[in-house]
């Protein structure tokens, strides 16, 4: 699956300029966002790329910021490794958590959780702040004996996080078949005994029940999915979601008040937040 990339520069634009471009670009479909001294980069799979809806969202943002020259191009997949590989660096969440490429060597000794992942074209390596703050709230919950889903598995780092931590058993799931197959292969890497992965959207887990559900996707597709959710949440277990604003909260509390499930807390990180509610 190939992917475009977006990508401008933010030079001389107001400081929460990187912040509104983002949130209108995750509003089209943008799932993957990066920035190094002013030169902003987004990422949409191919197939979702909509050329004149991007451009009427960019109008729509110059309005607020100004001129905002960009440009687009292919990435096919075989290069997207080589352009992870040249940015992946180890990860380290509260002291606990290493998330590491198999090339970072003799670095993990003082972390409770060693995981290592090549991350190939899935999404999910801890360095953006919604996988970064997802693993912090899990740190909170206790995973012993627990059964788990990892929904939107990208490279599967939260469920295979999840059985380090303790679970009986972790259920994790993609729609893109990369990434399943990413996740099949950090799970080998990893050793991970109680963990398996499918293809399929949300609604895979219709039917089935779990004591955690993890979800780090987007704000539209937990609140359109929310039902699910709440289906499948075990009474007295816990859902961890990320995939948006500190400002979209709100918006995501309610939907989950109206299928049931209480707030408990948030972590947030340059404007990005994880809620946990549980059942």
């Amino acid at each position: 699956m190939d992917y475009i990339e977006f990508s401008c520069d933010l030079q001389g634009k107001q400081a929460f300029s990187q912040d509104v471009i983002t949130a209108q670009l995750a509003e089209i479909g943008f799932e993957s966002f990066t920035s190094e001294e002013k030169e902003y980069k987004a990422y949409i799979q191919e197939q979702e790329f909509n050329e004149e809806l991007l451009q009427q969202t960019i109008e729509s943002i110059e309005e607020y910021l100004g001129k905002i020259p960009y440009k687009t191009i292919l990435i096919p997949t075989k290069n997207w490794n080589e352009e992870w590989e040249s940015q992946f660096e180890p990860v380290v969440v509260e002291n606990k958590i290493i998330i590491r490429a198999s090339f970072h060597e003799n670095i993990a000794k003082n972390y409770v959780y060693d995981i290592v992942i090549d991350p190939k074209m899935s999404f999910g390596t801890g360095h953006h702040e919604t996988t970064y703050c997802m693993l912090q709230n899990m740190l909170s919950l206790d995973f012993k004996d627990k059964t788990v889903v990892d929904c939107g598995c990208g490279t599967g780092v939260l469920g295979i996080a999840a059985a380090m931590m303790g679970a009986k058993s972790v259920f994790a799931f993609d729609y893109d078949p990369i990434c399943v197959e990413n996740t099949d292969e950090n799970i080998q890497r990893n050793e991970i005994k109680k963990m398996e992965s499918a293809l399929g959207g949300v609604s895979i887990i219709e039917g089935k029940k779990f004591d955690i559900i993890l979800a780090n996707i987007n704000r539209n597709i937990l609140v359109n999915n929310m039902h699910f959710f709440s289906e499948s949440l075990n009474s007295g277990g816990s859902l961890i979601m990320s995939g948006f604003y500190e400002k979209d909260i709100k918006i995501v509390e309610k939907s989950a008040l109206e299928n049931q499930l209480k707030f408990v807390s948030f972590i947030a990180k340059n404007n990005w937040s994880s809620t946990l509610f549980y059942k």
